[in-house]
């Protein structure tokens, strides 16, 4: 198994008792309620004070009066796990803060003049008649930024730092869903999609963006690499910066595309950070849209320069948000798939794209460091690189968002599979670190563990998504873990501290190949637990069998090629693999409720048939190939349903609490008429998720483009309403903003605008 650690001097897992009950004892709860208070001179919105306001009484001045951290969460310090302890005690259900007097604690007295100020801003935030819930959320620039969703905002892709997708407002309930309604559509007024004659040589991606949403303002990256801000209430354009990416060529891979920002604040203000799809690191002044002209420079840097080798504009591009760790923004790349090709004269390896990731002072630009994905000389992991592939090997690259420890100081990098995707005859050995997690420093982008989920790659079974930071309750004692979901359909839970598994993984023998100069690993890992959340191999077992002619013609068609276990290896023959390159899991990721330690992942059920090729051009390279996601009759897969579903896990035990199908699927085609079947899943569905107390909420096209509610307790879906423009499949996200909550997602398939479709209680647009 190949896993490797250095811990230096790094903190280790905390080892307290968690109660759910407890949470509320910090500003992330379930019960949520805003109101602001006056701390230190600024304001702070503080969800469910339920216990902290009592708190303050006792000299509390954030969550670190009873929690670990200062954003609240699970982990306690001694205080708060004496106040649990003593609930026990007292055998009640409720915690009362003054119990502290028991302990010698006493009230600290506020001066005449704070209690003036304080019955001032009451005064203010409750006027008589009118709901806590409706007044304006104030939030001074003096409040240290949190990069988190307990104060109603949505300031970073995967709504926090940890790719949680979570957030705890809870306005928005099962018990309510109906009285939801379209408050607002914004439309893009420069993503405006092929039908423009604007556009007509340069047409677009759907649109796969998530937006972000800090002090009022939602931000969001277009298809065209411009920012546009976005009023949140309202949905008015505030103001649009276009880097001019549509005037250049179409950027490699997927194109005119895009998926989102990341954002940073400090006293000075708040900044946007955008990358372009052709290689540009921009800071943009969040109020006005300006170019900050101090970062980089004159507000840009170059992310073609500052590696081993340049970078060619043709072969990689730059589109998914980037995270923002401490006082260092994390950016991976994106090239193109078929980088290996490009080359039509010899050698085919020359000048491959590096998929190194990379960390930028946030504030002025300068690149800080350099982590190699392909081990250089001497360099831990070097050894698995035969043939000297290290030398010029490309791709092996995060083209997801990575995810973030603040406390740990730690990223955590989803890293891809290395080039040539289909075959690994040039590059003997293990290939290390490709499609493996990887933890660095957040500072300095030092090497500290990493577990490589797929050996020799050679699948295209890339690390789809961010991993989730979460914490979880093991013996009773809380142990900070990072889970990864996969392309494979495995879920591989680490202690993020060491990189040691939470649950064994074992090594189990693979297939071998029958092309030329090809050595797949012997083994692969496997975790023995969680259970897989996807259908794993093209066995016979797994074949369409609805109606006995069904699986008879089903077989025959399946005759021609390769079929077998996962980890069937490549074939002139024409291999088909499942889960395919497209998952499983892709980017839509997985969701984490914190409160309950739930994980949530949506995936699909598509195999991808691999055809290898022997390469007649002289180049040096032995067998190229092409893949294809075929069916067995138009609109219906080789294999069984669910064609796609979503999972919720307990991360706490590893158990599947519940699968369901996403959406009805192709139940009126005419082969299955007559058959009385369950939901069958939308073909090729694999959406982002986004959790809150009581409800998932995902986009849909099983029914029409729709936004969904299902039921987090039991996977049942609850409602459904039909949006503007076609979904696929980026994850909503929620707010607050003027007291009310929000849920916004963003549509546009490549003829139409880019637009966000935002949702409210009672609304109308």
């Amino acid at each position: 198994m190949h896993r490797q650690t250095l811990l230096g001097n790094r903190l280790q897992a905390s080892q307290v008792n968690k109660e759910r009950s407890l949470v509320r004892l910090a500003t992330r709860v379930l019960k949520m309620s805003l109101v602001a208070v006056f701390v230190f001179g600024y304001w702070v919105v503080l969800a469910q004070p339920e216990y902290f306001v009592e708190a303050m009484e006792y000299g509390a001045e954030d969550c670190t009066f009873c929690h670990a951290t200062a954003s609240g969460g699970e982990a306690l310090n001694e205080r708060g796990q004496w106040l649990l302890e003593e609930r026990e005690r007292r055998e009640v259900d409720e915690i009362v803060v003054a119990w502290l007097e028991s302990r010698g604690e006493e009230i600290v007295e506020t001066s005449e003049d704070a209690s003036e100020e304080e019955d001032s801003i009451d005064s203010e935030l409750e006027p008589e008649g009118e709901s806590i819930n409706e007044v304006e959320v104030v939030i001074d620039p003096e409040r240290p930024f949190d990069f988190t969703t307990s104060f109603g905002e949505w300031p970073a892709y995967g709504g926090d730092i940890g790719a949680r997708k979570y957030s705890p407002l809870n306005q928005i309930t099962l018990e309510n869903l109906d009285e939801l309604q379209i408050a607002w559509v914004w439309e893009s007024e420069t993503d405006t999609g092929v039908r423009d004659a604007r556009n007509a040589a340069k047409a677009p991606d759907m649109f796969k963006g998530t937006p972000l949403m800090v002090d009022g303002r939602l931000f969001i990256r277009t298809r065209y690499s411009a920012v546009e801000a976005v009023d949140a209430q309202s949905g008015e354009t505030l103001w649009t910066y276009d880097p001019g990416t549509r005037e250049g060529p179409r950027p490699a891979m997927f194109g005119f595309t895009t998926r989102g920002l990341a954002f940073y604040k400090d006293k000075s203000g708040g900044r946007v950070l955008l990358t372009t799809s052709d290689g540009w690191l921009i800071a943009l002044d969040a109020e006005s849209g300006s170019v900050i002209e101090d970062f980089g420079n004159k507000g840009k840097v170059n992310l073609r320069e500052g590696l081993r080798r340049p970078l060619d504009p043709r072969r990689i591009a730059w589109s998914h948000a980037p995270n923002v760790c401490g006082d260092v923004v994390v950016i991976g790349s994106q090239p193109d798939d078929g980088s290996h090709s490009w080359s039509v004269r010899p050698p085919w390896n020359s000048n491959l794209p590096l998929g190194d990731v990379r960390g930028f002072d946030v504030k002025t630009g300068e690149q800080k460091w350099v982590f190699k994905t392909v081990p250089q000389e001497g360099e831990e992991g070097n050894e698995t690189w035969g043939n000297e592939s290290w030398k010029w090997m490309g791709n092996t690259n995060v083209w997801s968002t990575t995810s973030c420890d603040p406390e740990l100081n730690l990223v955590y990098l989803p890293v891809t599979a290395p080039s040539n995707h289909f075959y690994g005859g040039a590059r003997p050995g293990d290939n290390l670190f490709g499609t493996s997690l990887v933890a660095v420093d957040a500072s300095t982008g030092e090497y500290v563990w990493h577990f490589q989920n797929v050996r020799h790659d050679i699948w295209d079974y890339d690390n789809p998504a961010a991993p989730v930071v979460a914490d979880i309750n093991r013996d009773g004692k809380t142990v900070k873990v990072v889970a990864q979901v996969t392309k494979t359909g495995y879920l591989f839970v680490f202690d993020r501290v060491t990189g040691e598994p939470i649950w064994e993984i074992e090594d189990v023998e693979a297939p071998g190949s029958d092309l030329e100069g090809e050595v797949p690993s012997p083994t692969q890992p496997r975790p023995t637990w969680p259970p897989p959340f996807e259908m794993q191999g093209l066995v016979e077992d797994n074949v369409i069998d609805f109606t006995p002619d069904i699986r008879k013609q089903a077989m025959a068609a399946l005759s021609k090629f390769k079929i077998g276990p996962l980890y069937s290896t490549p074939s002139t023959q024409g291999t088909l693999i499942l889960p395919g390159i497209g998952g499983g899991a892709n980017w839509g990721g997985a969701a984490l409720d914190p409160i309950d330690q739930s994980l949530f992942v949506a995936s699909r059920r598509m195999p991808t048939l691999i055809v290898s090729i022997p390469d007649t051009r002289n180049r040096g390279i032995k067998f190229g190939g092409f893949f294809t996601m075929p069916e067995f009759k138009p609109g219906l897969p080789f294999i069984k349903p669910p064609w796609s579903s979503i999972t919720a896990y307990d991360l706490n035990t590893g158990d599947i609490k519940w699968t369901v199908p996403n959406g009805r699927g192709p139940v009126d085609h005419p082969l299955l008429s007559g058959l009385k079947l369950p939901d069958l899943g939308q073909i090729g569905a694999a959406p982002g998720l986004l959790v809150t107390p009581t409800a998932i909420f995902y986009g849909s096209r099983s029914d029409g483009d729709q936004l969904v509610a299902m039921d987090k307790a039991s996977g049942k879906t609850l409602w459904s309403h039909k949006i503007t423009g076609f979904f696929t499949d980026a994850p909503p996200i929620t707010y607050l903003s003027g007291g009310k909550q929000y849920l916004v997602i963003g549509t546009g398939g490549s003829w139409e605008p880019t637009r966000l479709v935002a949702f409210s209680l009672g609304s109308s647009e």
